[in-house]
């Protein structure tokens, strides 16, 4: 009898841990889906510079929440997990310009000059480790 206890004892631990790990495993999972939802959003897609400015001020809060170094140029330096980067190519300009520059020429020039410009997001790229967004390149249409 005490032998039929323990091995339903250790049934139900072992069914208690994996239910435990799985619920981990959605939690996260959801977790990351919600934080790369609105850069998937506009891949591939045209958005207005008023969106575009939104998804920088995600970015960079995002960066700063997950206390993403600068370096001595003020840019953001990749950390393999959660750093965000976001790349911006306009139409009368050869020169890419990094978001840590449209944010520090102010968001709200940014956004009068060009709110109602078409972007494209052409590019994405992801963290290997934890799967969330590290790159997104728009241009402007």
């Amino acid at each position: 009898m005490k032998k039929i206890t323990i091995f339903i004892v250790w049934v139900i631990v072992i069914i208690a841990v994996f239910s435990y790990i799985y619920y981990n495993y959605k939690t996260k999972k959801s977790e990351i889906d919600s934080s790369n939802m609105i850069y998937k959003a506009a891949y591939e897609k045209e958005i207005s510079g008023n969106d575009l400015a939104t998804i920088i001020n995600k970015a960079l809060d995002s960066n700063e929440k997950n206390y993403i170094e600068k370096d001595s140029e003020g840019l953001y330096i990749e950390n393999n997990e959660t750093s965000i980067k976001i790349d911006l190519k306009f139409k009368q300009s050869d020169y890419v310009f990094p978001m840590e520059k449209i944010y520090a020429n102010k968001v709200s020039e940014f956004i009068r000059l060009y709110g109602q410009a078409i972007f494209k997001c052409t590019k994405i790229e992801y963290h290997k480790k934890t799967k969330l967004v590290k790159y997104l390149y728009f241009q402007e249409v």
